[in-house]
């Protein structure tokens, strides 16, 4: 605690003053420590915001990375005849789906049972008391009608309450009397979910009799349609499994063609969030290392060795040609995308549409990742990030695949078990997983990797943005933090120092005046006992 101090009582000097600008020399360390703490902590909230920046860029790229995220298909239906206009079939489709056209012959529909009961006056009517007994498919459901639930309301609940696929409502035929009758409809289609169901009595001696019966107004089906000459049945209107990657809608019975094609207008929304994501970021990042030749003030980035090597592989991997791929296209400048002068893309939309439309495979490899195989008894499964790519010889010796970069005959056996591998860790093929149809020994050609622009730039930021693999930008980020809490700690312990220098300030302050208060009082009672002595002497005369 800070010792009061006098100021100038007995000296006449300005001490508090005196203290303060004592304290204020002293103090300078700790603000130029102040000044650096400051530095990097901005340099710190830069680096976060630029790792934040790249974990969204990388959100973009992972949408285009593989040819089933970056193609889009869409899917139309038409009756063969132009003067049929119901509605046959509702499509849907996801990038699985290749484009190609199918004939349909919707012969009928799935559909659920239908049942209805006698009529009734009102709801609150009684009911027979019994074993409800509800039959779904091979699903029996039994539940007690007695004295609490045998109305017609009742009996509505019980069927509702079962927990059985079935659903019952009440309807109203208009008749003059007992109007109101229970109709009952399966909540699944399809054969196997038949319907059935009645209020049993047991009899004396055995056996039992139906006291409340229901008569089917419809009963269930499956639906019936042909594709290519193929017929097909199906349990219900909404088939997935038929057509890879397109999911069909069945509405009504018909003929028509399916058609599916490349969604030309998607990709190109696709490609397009590319473009903003990585403009934006190099928006950013030109921002942050600017550098001012009258002022020499720089951006908080500028120089920073880690961000250059981004800018760098950014730049490149956007400019080289993309080995490996099938069709004219090696570039992103030859379909339209080309670098500006301020280090931003821009997109040639015309040129960006009839690259589309010549060859959207090869525009797919352009940036998206894909594996070929050239024997039937290989089949391409997929990749890691270590994977290097290019073209692999395969073949199999001693029953064991073995993998090698195509023309140099250097052979390192696959790992994996049963028909499923993998290339040797390692090695330019490590993660390269494939299927062999065959373990007899021989050559079995060839698989080639082709990895495009976004999926080489995925790999970049994610050695960025994953913490766990500890690269440059968590290091940077880390090292910024630990400096911080370095200064912070040097700054408590000079705080602390520097507060002992102000306490022993104001002590030696204020023994200052207390001495010069003492010798004070000491001249004056000098002085006066000399006047009193002078007196004596005056008066003596």
């Amino acid at each position: 605690m800070a010792e009061s101090v006098i100021s100038g009582l007995n000296s006449g000097l300005d001490t508090a003053d005196i203290i303060s600008k004592l304290v204020e020399l002293q103090r300078r360390p700790i603000d130029i420590l102040n000044g650096k703490a400051e530095a990097e902590a901005q340099k710190l909230v830069t680096f976060q915001d630029l790792q934040s920046r790249l974990q969204t860029f990388k959100s973009v790229t992972t949408t285009i990375n593989t040819g089933t995220k970056f193609l889009s298909t869409q899917g139309e239906f038409s009756n063969n005849s132009a003067l049929d206009t119901n509605q046959v079939l509702t499509l849907e489709t996801t990038s699985q789906a290749a484009s190609g056209t199918f004939s349909l012959t919707v012969n009928q529909l799935a559909r659920e049972s239908k049942l209805i009961s006698e009529g009734f006056s009102d709801i609150s009517a009684t009911v027979p008391t019994g074993i409800l007994e509800i039959t779904v498919g091979s699903t029996t459901t039994e539940i007690t009608i007695d004295s609490t639930n045998n109305t017609v309301d009742g009996l509505r609940l019980a069927i509702n309450n079962s927990g059985a696929d079935i659903q019952a409502t009440f309807l109203n035929d208009g008749s003059a009397s007992n109007p109101l009758r229970l109709l009952v409809s399966g909540t699944k289609t399809g054969t196997d979910n038949g319907v059935s169901l009645a209020i049993k009595q047991p009899l004396i001696g055995g056996g039992v009799q139906e006291v409340l019966s229901f008569t089917e107004t419809q009963s269930a089906q499956n639906a019936s349609f042909v594709v290519d000459g193929v017929a097909i049945t199906k349990s219900n209107n909404t088939v997935t499994d038929v057509i890879t990657g397109a999911t069909l809608n069945l509405q009504s019975a018909g003929s028509g063609i399916i058609t599916l094609s490349s969604d030309v207008d998607a990709v190109k929304e696709k490609i397009q969030n590319f473009v903003d994501a990585y403009n934006e970021l190099t928006a950013f990042l030109s921002e942050q290392q600017f550098l001012d030749t009258d002022t020499l003030q720089t951006g908080v980035l500028f120089g920073n060795f880690t961000v250059q090597n981004l800018q760098s592989t950014l730049r490149n991997t956007l400019s080289s040609q993309v080995g490996n791929v099938t069709g004219s296209f090696n570039s992103l400048s030859q379909i339209g995308i080309r670098t500006q002068s301020d280090g931003t893309l821009a997109i040639n939309d015309s040129d960006l549409t009839q690259a589309l439309i010549t060859d959207i495979g090869n525009v797919s490899q352009l940036f998206s990742s894909k594996g070929t195989t050239t024997n039937n008894n290989i089949t391409f499964v997929g990749f890691t990030k270590a994977t290097v790519a290019g073209t692999f010889d395969v073949r199999v010796s001693g029953g064991v695949p073995q993998l090698s970069r195509a023309g140099e005959n250097n052979y390192s056996d696959a790992v994996g078990s049963g028909n499923f591998f993998s290339g040797a860790v390692g090695t330019d093929a490590e993660g390269l997983n494939f299927r062999v149809g065959n373990l007899s020994d021989g050559d079995y050609g060839t698989i080639t990797l082709s990895v495009g622009v976004a999926e080489t730039i995925n790999r970049v930021l994610d050695n960025l943005v994953d913490k766990s693999l500890k690269g440059p930008l968590t290091t940077e980020i880390d090292t910024f933090t630990e400096t911080i809490k370095d200064i912070d700690s040097q700054i408590t312990g000079l705080e602390d120092r520097l507060q002992v220098f102000e306490d022993d300030l104001r002590r030696r302050f204020s023994n200052l005046e207390i001495t010069i208060g003492q010798l004070n009082s000491q001249r004056d009672a000098f002085t006066q006992a000399l006047t009193g002595l002078q007196n004596v002497f005056t008066q003596r005369r």
